[in-house]
């Protein structure tokens, strides 16, 4: 199975889910056109991600580094699916750590954070970010 990588384009975010490092970021705004459209790929590969991916025996992690400045309502439905998704993972022994970046002034998007970890009882780091 291949890496997913997405080129950042005008309103849709840069996203690398890299399997060889375990490390899977979404950089940008996220306001897709159609969300159905770009999303729908992702869902794909991340259902056959969690198909293959098996832990070893060895002590597996994911880290996922979420960097959105912007995503609107209807993104907001797929992004809670992806993590979703994320937290599934953790049943094969895979341990999961979402990244939580934000604006220091951007009180919302922390909320919006804490929200998702509280309902899907994932670990989540939270990483101010200063412009």
């Amino acid at each position: 199975m291949e890496s997913l990588t997405i080129a950042k384009k005008d309103t849709t975010p840069e996203l690398v889910f890299d399997i060889d490092k375990m490390i899977f970021s979404m950089i940008g705004e996220c306001r897709p056109e159609n969300v159905l459209t770009y999303f729908e790929p992702i869902m794909r590969w991340l259902d056959q991600f969690i198909n293959e991916v098996e832990s070893d025996g060895t002590q597996k992690k994911l880290d996922f580094h979420f960097k959105l400045e912007y995503y609107n309502s209807s993104s907001a439905k797929f992004i809670f699916q992806i993590f979703k998704r994320l937290k599934s993972i953790e049943s094969q022994g895979i341990k999961v750590t979402m990244f939580w970046f934000y604006d220091v002034l951007d009180e919302d998007l922390l909320e919006s954070g804490q929200e998702y970890e509280k309902i899907l009882d994932l670990k989540f780091e939270y990483i101010p970010v200063q412009d």
